[in-house]
């Protein structure tokens, strides 16, 4: 049987390869210095997806290794070709078949009610088969040992299903990193995770655990004379199980929550970060959609602490792959139902300790195949914010 599935995952990786039409490769091909480019930045991204880190060395040894450790043997086809269908593997799938990143997210979600997306796959493994057998398979390849934990824990295959996540769903987030004009820096990769799982119709679309992609996107330091220091974030969705980004702003129903949160404190879990200017760290969310989103820090000794919480919520409806729970493990009625508002003054009924379930007809039946909002970053146009927003 192991061997069977085993040659079933092999199999799908050369189809993948033979069909690897992508951008990067199209572009390889017409332009060899941009060949070079990608495919060093294409490394790049599948080291720190598997391992945590860019290694050093030739592409030609990086990629022989990244090949074996993943599937226990090389691969056919160019360097852009194989770096292409790693990729797709890791974080696309097909319709047929999630991605190994969207299964080793239900494997973590099945044992601990969260996945750990800020850490590498590798480390994500060992946690799990310490967790679950004391010890880990080191020495296995990466794409059996997942296939192993997953039969191990649940009886029928891991597949996709498309939903619609309604527009203005409220989403809880918790800050992994402090921020501040005095340490941030351009550039740095700010880990901000989802507090709790995302459930439409008893289909998991975003565990706890899921980040909501961001960077710092400008630093100006304190300057004397008493002028402030600056922070600006950059938000580019959040990340689900499946490929497709959701993406979040700030509305009235993520303010409201907000008010709740704060009538009965912060429950222990830090500061709270509000989209207004009178802000518990100093800091205003940025909105509306069409802007760049993400949060604004201003001051000198001011500072969103790690551990520190905000609230947002869905900017548009938008269609995900996600993964059909069963029945032993579907979620009691007793969590918070967030249908689709029907307008913008709707009453927010938000219970920040309980998972956000939406329930109703949002199922897209029709094939959601490849993402539409994940490819190249667009960072929208420059936004200063209005002085009201601004906070001294």
């Amino acid at each position: 049987m192991k061997a069977v599935k085993v040659f079933s995952l092999f199999l799908l990786v050369f189809v993948l390869i033979i069909s690897a039409n992508c951008v990067y490769a199209a572009e390889a091909v017409d332009d060899p210095d941009n060949n070079a480019g990608s495919s060093r930045q294409m490394m790049g991204e599948i080291e720190k997806i598997i391992y945590g880190y860019v290694s050093q060395g030739g592409l030609i040894e990086r990629l022989n290794k990244v090949e074996e450790d993943l599937f226990g043997r090389g691969l056919p086809g160019t360097i852009a070709e194989r770096h292409a269908a790693i990729l797709n593997f890791l974080d696309v799938g097909t319709d047929s078949q999630p991605s190994m990143l969207f299964k080793l997210g239900v494997a973590e979600w099945v044992v601990d009610k969260k996945i750990n997306a800020s850490v590498s796959v590798v480390k994500r493994l060992e946690n799990l088969e310490t967790n679950l057998t004391g010890a880990t398979r080191t020495g296995n390849p990466i794409v059996m040992r997942v296939e192993s934990l997953l039969a191990t824990l649940i009886m029928d295959p891991v597949m996709a299903a498309p939903v619609t996540v309604p527009a203005n769903t409220v989403l809880k987030f918790r800050f992994l990193d402090e921020l501040s004009p005095g340490k941030s820096k351009a550039g740095d990769v700010v880990r901000i995770e989802l507090t709790s799982d995302l459930i439409v119709n008893q289909h998991l679309v975003a565990p706890a655990g899921s980040l909501l992609l961001s960077d710092v996107r400008e630093v100006k330091r304190p300057k004397r004379f008493g002028i402030p220091g600056e922070v600006r974030l950059s938000f580019f969705g959040l990340k689900p199980l499946g490929p497709q980004k959701i993406q979040v702003s700030v509305g009235k129903e993520a303010e409201e929550a907000i008010k709740e949160a704060r009538k009965v404190g912060d429950r222990g879990e830090g500061a709270i970060v509000s989209a207004g200017a009178a802000t518990v760290a100093g800091a205003a969310l940025l909105g509306p959609v069409g802007l760049v989103s993400g949060i604004f820090i201003r001051g000198n000794s001011l500072k969103i602490a790690e551990g520190s919480v905000t609230y947002m919520q869905t900017a548009e409806a938008s269609t995900v792959a996600a993964y059909p729970i069963p029945e032993a493990l579907q979620v009691s009625d007793h969590s918070i139902s967030a249908p689709e508002p029907q307008s913008s003054n709707t009453p927010v009924n938000y219970d920040p300790n309980r998972d956000t379930i939406i329930k109703g007809d949002v199922f897209n039946r029709n094939s959601y195949g490849m993402p539409t909002n994940s490819g190249t970053i667009n960072r929208g146009g420059e936004f200063e914010l209005p002085p009201e927003q601004q906070i001294n």
